[in-house]
């Protein structure tokens, strides 16, 4: 079994309140929803070298720099975010037109080393990546509710953007699983 160990920056998107939109509802609505909704936001991501790892049924695993863009994969986690942005305004504005609910996102984004390999069962082999950057971004995007804010990026990811976005520092919080509080930086709608 061959294993990538590489950098990377991962990103996790969890659409807000996903049970409340399906609740009571024929779960066809919820394979419509992931075709209108996941893969149009996934799109922005593949669209800024990144890949969508998987889909978790209320939001994406992506992660940049594994397969492309190497060298610039926390600026283009970043540009996907605010292309993730303009995009949900277009879906929310079409979501209100049909009386359906808006929808809101937490991402979080962490940089650091990742595995990249399979993972096979007697049926079915999946590529994704594993290690503590992906569970640290995970809890990252977990800390956008605590500060009720869309997107929040690690120091790490921050100091690799080289000044390219705008960010604001947020008090220190610990991470679930994690032994010492971090500060996480929020991804200004500014930008």
């Amino acid at each position: 079994m061959e294993v990538l160990v590489c950098d990377a920056s991962v990103m996790f998107c969890d659409i807000r309140n996903f049970t409340v939109l399906f609740e009571n509802q024929d779960p066809k609505k919820a394979i419509r929803f992931a075709n209108d909704v996941l893969a149009v936001l996934g799109n922005e991501v593949e669209k800024n070298g990144g890949t969508v790892d998987r889909f978790t049924g209320d939001g994406f695993l992506a992660h940049f720099g594994v397969q492309n863009s190497p060298d610039n994969h926390a600026k283009d986690a970043c540009k996907a975010v605010l292309d993730l942005r303009k995009r949900l305004v277009l879906i929310n504005t079409d979501r209100y037109k049909q009386e359906e609910i808006v929808i809101n996102i937490g991402v979080g984004i962490h940089t650091g080393e990742v595995a990249f390999g399979n993972i096979t069962t007697g049926v079915i082999t999946q590529k994704t990546i594993l290690g503590d950057t992906v569970n640290t971004a995970s809890r990252i995007e977990s800390l956008t509710k605590y500060f009720a804010v869309d997107t929040l990026a690690s120091k790490d990811t921050v100091d690799r953007t080289g000044g390219s976005f705008k960010f604001q520092k947020m008090p220190l919080k610990k991470l679930k699983g994690k032994a010492q509080p971090v500060h996480t930086y929020w991804l200004l709608p500014t930008n």
